[in-house]
């Protein structure tokens, strides 16, 4: 699995400090990666003085034996 691209951009509300993360992963397409990806949105993470509150894939495409993902990831500080 690589990481194609990523970005993130700061991001607040009234109660909370955090970013929003802009993921694009490509991999070989096999059945172990697609339930990965299955069950990503699902998944508990554990970052350091962050929690992941949202996780979303906007969009997959399949070509030629790969899978792109784009994910969009929503993460609060919790310090």
């Amino acid at each position: 699995m690589e990481i194609v691209t990523a970005d993130w951009d700061q991001w607040a509300s009234a109660t909370f400090v955090g970013a929003r993360h802009q993921i694009t992963l490509a991999a070989p397409l096999n059945p172990a990666i697609e339930r990965w990806l299955g069950g990503l949105a699902d998944a508990e993470f554990a970052i350091s003085g962050h929690l992941v509150a949202d996780l979303a894939i906007s969009a997959t495409r399949k070509s030629a034996g790969r899978v792109e993902a784009d994910l969009e990831i929503l993460t609060v500080e919790t310090r």
